[in-house]
């Protein structure tokens, strides 16, 4: 004699509450998985965190400029073009290029302008996704600093 088994709503209850705990434990297992490769933390945060004033000083001084530096995003990279009233040859600095979710995809570039006052970046040495540039240069005896975010496609 075997017994057949009757589904009432007891069963439904926990039916339905095993699988919120399933949905819930998954989706909280799958967000710590992303924290993990999330490389925003830098190894001299303290040192970098100090020298942050120089950096906001940097900022407000390429805000103040006539015209802004702009950074444009074109099918073959990236242009950053300087305002036309600056020698080309005046300036120096570099060119960072940070991937927020890729720590060793970083690149750190000269800036070296042309006779248009501009620098163009070929984009086939990077992957699609997010990415902070972040320039920082000098002319003359002011430094200067800009930060933008982008998407490459």
């Amino acid at each position: 004699m075997s017994k057949k088994f009757k589904f009432h709503w007891g069963w439904a209850i926990l039916l339905v509450y095993a699988t919120f705990m399933t949905v819930f434990l998954i989706a909280f297992y799958k967000s710590f998985g992303e924290l993990k490769s999330n490389e925003l933390v830098t190894k001299d945060y303290y040192e970098k965190e100090l020298s942050y004033g120089d950096v906001l000083a940097k900022k407000q001084n390429a805000d103040t400029m006539r015209v802004p530096v702009k950074i444009i995003q074109i099918d073959k990279g990236i242009v950053v073009e300087f305002p036309k009233y600056i020698s080309y040859d005046k300036i120096s600095g570099s060119v960072n290029l940070y991937k927020p979710d890729n720590k060793a995809l970083d690149k750190k570039i000269d800036l070296k302008l042309d006779e248009n006052n501009q620098m163009k970046i070929d984009k086939t040495n990077f992957i699609s996704g997010r990415w902070n540039i972040n320039i920082d240069w000098k002319q003359g005896d002011t430094s200067y600093y800009k930060e933008e975010k982008i998407t490459i496609k």
